[in-house]
């Protein structure tokens, strides 16, 4: 069985593509992905997806930008624990760029992710939505 390190990587190597089956196979029912911000309007995606059926609305918002990088720059793993830092540069549908660096907190339990948490530059995202 892979490690927890291994799943959240083969993630985050799927989701830089763009690979949406290859993350619903490794997700649990009933997973929820936040990605935390003050202000949930600045950003299509600045919400929290609860289950898995939930995760293809992520993906088309997300579709809505350019990505021009997607880096796993760290991990860190400690049992079901992992955090990954990332650098994420994309350009918004008006045009405007964003050069970031994000934070990723998994959890899992039996080989599935259970629940992501995103921490990121939500000023410099929604500025490129405004």
């Amino acid at each position: 069985m892979p490690s927890n390190a291994d799943i959240v990587r083969t993630v985050t190597d799927a989701l830089g593509r763009g690979d949406l089956l290859a993350v619903m196979g490794l997700v649990g029912k009933d997973v929820r992905w936040a990605v935390n911000a003050a202000d949930r309007e600045a950003a299509p995606w600045f919400r929290v997806y609860r289950g898995k059926r939930s995760l293809p609305d992520f993906f088309a918002e997300l579709a809505r930008v350019t990505f021009t990088d997607f880096t796993l720059k760290a991990m860190l793993s400690e049992g079901d624990l992992v955090i990954t830092w990332l650098h994420v540069a994309f350009t918004s549908p008006q045009g405007r760029d964003v050069d970031m660096e994000e934070v990723q907190i998994w959890q899992l339990a039996e080989g599935k992710v259970q629940s992501v948490d995103t921490i990121l530059d939500t000023a410099a995202v929604g500025a490129a939505f405004a």
